[in-house]
């Protein structure tokens, strides 16, 4: 029985390296690229092929003569879904480049309420992206600066798992209940692009306006306040 197991173990090991004289390894294995700029990758077998590159940009027919790389170039990446596949000869071994296009929003813009805000009362507020790419790398967050300048995120949206061929436009709401300290506070959203490790870095992110917040106290909260400090007065008896 351990010679049967020796020898399947021998058998399948020289069918791994017959197999890996054939296959082909891509550098970069992953590529993270802005619509619009360029992008180039190398096509690598173990032993010389004739090689091609198929491609709806920068496409190379196969080699006349067995070579021992095969470059991809474009100069301008304007394909959002595009897939290069280094092949050889008759298809016998095929790679495909992990790429990833990227757009940040062409806008991001926040609205809410028009009048000034009641303290305790709850209002909304909208977060526009216009045209990213892609949503399923989309990360949404609102936030808030006090006026001692203390930032805090109040909610984030994850990515969304669709995945659109081409840039898309979204809304995002927040519920926002000010105190009357958020007086004087700003507010915002930002849409922000996680590419993984090999994105730039910091993240491509984009922030909308900063919308000053006017908060006052409800006419009920002032004269129960007025009523308040009438009490606290000293008495003067006549």
């Amino acid at each position: 029985m351990k010679l049967v197991l020796v020898l399947f173990v021998l058998l399948l090991s020289s069918f791994c390296e017959f197999t890996k004289a054939v296959c082909l390894k891509i550098s970069p294995t992953r590529l993270v690229v802005k619509y619009g700029d360029p992008a180039s990758a190398n096509c690598t077998p173990d032993t010389p092929q004739t090689l091609a590159w198929e491609a709806t940009q920068g496409g190379v027919s196969l080699t006349s003569d067995k070579v021992q790389f095969l470059e991809w170039t474009v100069n301008s990446v304007t394909d959002w879904t595009i897939a290069p596949i280094c092949y050889t000869d008759g298809g016998v071994c095929a790679e495909t480049l992990n790429i990833t296009v990227y757009e940040l929003p062409s806008m991001v813009s926040i609205s809410g309420p028009s009048d000034r805000m009641v303290a305790g009362r709850q209002s909304e507020f909208r977060c526009g992206i216009q045209d990213v790419f892609p949503v399923n790398r989309l990360h949404v967050s609102f936030y808030k600066v006090s006026i001692n300048n203390i930032k805090t995120e109040i909610t984030s949206y994850p990515p969304e798992m669709n995945i659109p061929n081409k840039p898309s436009s979204k809304e995002y709401t927040l519920q926002f209940t000010p105190s009357r300290g958020d007086h004087g506070a700003q507010l915002w959203c930002s849409a922000r692009l996680e590419l993984g490790e090999e994105r730039p870095k910091p993240p491509p992110e984009m922030e909308s306006q900063h919308l000053p917040l006017n908060v006052y106290c409800s006419g009920k909260a002032t004269r129960s306040v007025l009523v308040a400090v009438l009490l606290l007065q000293p008495i003067h008896w006549l």
